[in-house]
């Protein structure tokens, strides 16, 4: 399966990124945050990748407008070669 995962800055934005994840229609999961990511949390929200698209909206339109840090966007594609990206304000 290809997936991404969403690290973000606090517990509390991760928690509030599943409540917005979900009110838009995009299934998500709360999982620990993957090495990769340094200053991070430690929560991550990991959805399918046929979500991609509208994840990045919700994250970009909501989240990235209030105090965010940083969010990290891991892809997991099928090739196995991950990338990691970081989205600031």
């Amino acid at each position: 399966m290809q997936y991404l995962v969403i690290a973000f800055s606090s517990r509390s934005l991760a928690m509030q990124a599943q409540n917005i994840f979900a009110r838009r229609g995009i299934p998500a999961t709360l999982i620990n945050t993957p090495r990769e990511v340094d200053g991070s949390c430690g929560l991550s929200l990991r959805t399918n990748s046929r979500y991609r698209d509208a994840a990045l909206r919700a994250v970009e339109t909501t989240l990235l407008k209030t105090s965010v840090k940083a969010v990290a966007l891991i892809d997991y594609p099928r090739s196995g070669e991950k990338s990691v990206r970081f989205l600031t304000r």
